[in-house]
């Protein structure tokens, strides 16, 4: 059965950094993507990517028709590249690392991008609208960016307060993490 992952919220030092490409299709990265999946399901996104959930890798998950048919289609893409885009399409965008904010971002309307699937087989895929913007903002989590780095700066003013608030609760969720990692049991077989 699938885990339900934490989610890096807007802040975590992670999201600011370029994911590593992928080389190899291993148990582990299977592992991965099938909990990336249930975690995005769970939280009702469309789309989430490994450094969201605190793993440095070119991967990301959506799916765009889930939205509308209740019928699940995830996209699996691993080592993904943009290989064409065009147009300017705008939606307004949030994000579950962003909880809360909710801003109109301009995007290209169409993109094309080659990825490997979860057989290592490599792949290309058309998009358009809405379905490229879901894409294009997964993309961005894997270069260390976040749809508040695209936000104009009278934008980025007006959500100042919640960024904030979500930074500092990445900032305390961090120092959580790293009080309980220095109470685990030490090694008492040295006494």
């Amino acid at each position: 059965m699938p885990n339900l992952l934490e989610v890096k919220l807007y802040g975590s030092e992670i999201l600011n950094k370029v994911a590593e490409p992928v080389t190899e299709l291993t148990t582990e990265l299977k592992e991965l993507v099938a909990d990336m999946l249930h975690t995005m399901y769970f939280t009702e996104g469309v789309g989430i990517a490994a450094p969201q959930v605190g793993v440095s890798s070119r991967i990301f998950v959506c799916d765009y028709e889930y939205t509308k048919s209740e019928k699940k289609k995830p996209l699996v893409l691993i080592n993904p590249e943009i290989l064409e885009y065009e147009g300017e399409y705008h939606l307004d965008e949030g994000c579950l690392s962003v909880p809360g904010v909710f801003e109109e971002i301009t995007r290209f309307q169409r993109i094309v991008i080659r990825y490997r699937d979860l057989k290592w087989k490599e792949k290309i895929v058309e998009a358009t609208d809405a379905f490229a913007v879901i894409l294009q903002h997964e993309y961005d989590h894997l270069d260390g960016k976040t749809f508040v780095d695209k936000l104009n700066p009278i934008r980025k003013m007006a959500n100042a307060i919640k960024l904030k608030r979500i930074a500092n609760r990445a900032a305390q969720m961090s120092n959580e993490l790293l009080c309980k990692e220095d109470e685990s049991p030490q090694d008492n077989s040295s006494k």
